[in-house]
């Protein structure tokens, strides 16, 4: 394969690449006009062994900026077994987020991806709360 041939699949590959992590998020719930949507992967790709991570994605449906103050808990049989920190994000209008950049990614150790497919597991905000804000500094 020339150079040319291998260039062009390389960028073919990480696109491909790319476009898949856009995909693959569960919507969750729209609530103050933010829609959220989830994910969950292992921390570590290639190891099978390694914790479960709940990414978010987050977007903006309103017309203005606003400040979201969440926090983010893991049921076990409707049982809080994890609790975040309390996070806080501004969004501009029509912004969207997502993953460990934003703060929008959540994990508890020697929670195993299986485990969050647990008939008694679940996650759900433990606070969400909006307030309209002039811009995001």
């Amino acid at each position: 394969m020339n150079y040319k041939n291998l260039l062009l699949v390389s960028v073919l590959l990480f696109s491909a690449i790319a476009a898949n992590a856009q995909r693959g998020y569960t919507e969750f719930e729209t609530e103050d006009n933010i829609k959220t949507m989830y994910r969950w992967q292992r921390a570590a790709f290639f190891d099978k062994d390694s914790d479960a991570v709940l990414n978010l994605r987050v977007t903006n449906e309103n017309e203005t900026a606003v400040n979201m103050t969440f926090i983010v808990g893991f049921y076990n049989e409707g049982l809080l077994v994890y609790q975040s920190e309390e996070n806080q994000l501004c969004l501009k209008p029509g912004q969207s987020r997502r993953g460990g950049l934003a703060g929008l990614r959540f994990t508890l150790e020697d929670l195993k991806l299986e485990d969050t497919e647990e008939e008694g597991f679940s996650w759900d905000f433990v606070t969400f709360d909006v307030e309209e804000v002039e811009s995001c500094d």
